[in-house]
């Protein structure tokens, strides 16, 4: 809502500062459903500092843990008449449903965008944990530095921008 340095009040500059708080809780609010992808800030102890592990991390390790029998927050979705009767009887016996590393291809897609640094990380990831399993990354944008702040803080997301 300023056009140039000139035009800067204090109210302008303290509107845009709430504005920008505002979208941060919107985000954590997203995940605050989730049981175990909630944060991405690991707090640390007395012995150890505080760090953070971003969420895409977080996931991919969690697809490469096949120790962990069901994944807390991912879900499988049944995709055939098969998978169809084996949910169903799941209710009566005991079935386990297939956990989300054991296909030999993992397709991700990332709503929003993704950066080069992120794609190289889950390469990595799925190559040390799970070797064997081919990766393919889908986003509907490929992000930068600056066009990851800017979609984040200076896009008006109700009003999406349709070049009418």
């Amino acid at each position: 809502g300023c056009d140039s340095p000139l035009n800067l009040t204090s109210q302008k500059s303290t509107d845009a500062v709430d504005n920008i708080f505002r979208s941060l809780r919107d985000i954590a609010r997203a995940r605050m459903h989730m049981k175990q992808f909630n944060s991405i800030r690991n707090p640390g102890s007395n012995t150890h500092q505080a760090s953070y592990k971003p969420l895409l991390k977080q996931v991919v390790e969690e697809i490469c843990n096949s120790d962990r029998p069901d994944p807390v927050d991912i879900e499988h979705m049944s995709s055939g008449l098969t998978d169809l009767l084996k949910t169903g009887f799941s209710m009566f016996m005991k079935v386990n449903r297939p956990h989300p590393g054991d296909h030999p291809l993992l397709i991700i897609f990332m709503v929003g965008g993704v950066t080069i640094s992120e794609v190289k990380m889950v390469k990595d990831l799925v190559a040390t944990r799970k070797p064997g399993t081919q990766v393919i990354v889908l986003s509907s944008a490929l992000l930068t530095p600056h066009s990851a702040i800017e979609l984040l803080f200076a896009t008006d997301h109700l009003q999406p921008d349709a070049d009418i």
